[in-house]
Formats: C-alpha cells, sequence, structure tokens
C-alpha cells in the first residue's frame, strides 16, 4: 500500500479557514477520484514554529502510478487555489510513502 502524505504549515490565525477549506474542499477532491480509501486530517502535535498550525492530510493508495497522476494533475491544482487563498502563509510538501511488511 502507497500513502500518499500532504504536510500543511499555516499561519495560526488562519488555521480554522484552512480547516474549513481541507475538509470543503480538498477532501472531497480526494474522494471524487475514486483512487483512495478514506482520508485522514491529523493535526501534527510537534511545533514547527510558535506561529504556525500543522497538519498533514493522508490517503491510502493501492498504486504509487495513480497517487502521482492524481497528485500532479488535481492536487496541483487545489495546491494553485491553497495558494490563491493565502500566497505564503500556508506552505505544503508532499511524502509518497510505501508500507513496509514486518
Amino acid at each position: 500500500m502507497i500513502l500518499l502524505n500532504t504536510s500543511f504549515h499555516v499561519l495560526k490565525t488562519l488555521a480554522q479557514d484552512f480547516e474549513t477549506w481541507a475538509r470543503e474542499v480538498y477532501i472531497p477532491a480526494v474522494k471524487e477520484s475514486g483512487i483512495f480509501g478514506q482520508p485522514q486530517l491529523l493535526r501534527i502535535l510537534v511545533e514547527v514554529d510558535p506561529a504556525l498550525a500543522s497538519y498533514s492530510i493522508q490517503m491510502p493508495s493501492p498504486s504509487l502510478e495513480e497517487a502521482t497522476r492524481w497528485h500532479d494533475e488535481t492536487a496541483t491544482l487545489l495546491h494553485d487555489d491553497l495558494h490563491a487563498r493565502w500566497g505564503e502563509k500556508v506552505l505544503w510538501f508532499t511524502t509518497y510513502m510505501e508500507e513496509v511488511d514486518f
């Protein structure tokens, strides 16, 4: 299984607006794709900066190719929307992870 993880660092003054955007825009786009299992919105508890709230949206996928295609096509548009709304007040990065059997 592949996990597509996007972390967001948001000015605390925008945290509530970001959470609303994630619930109403980002996560519905994830679900509509039909590619991923149940997405999760998580608050990151480690404080990177006292002025920032940090979040992670995690989405399980059966294939790296599908996750990459979605990220390169749909997520790019979502991140453009995010940038248009808040500019540099919200930063993000994406990590692809693979489950390791143990």
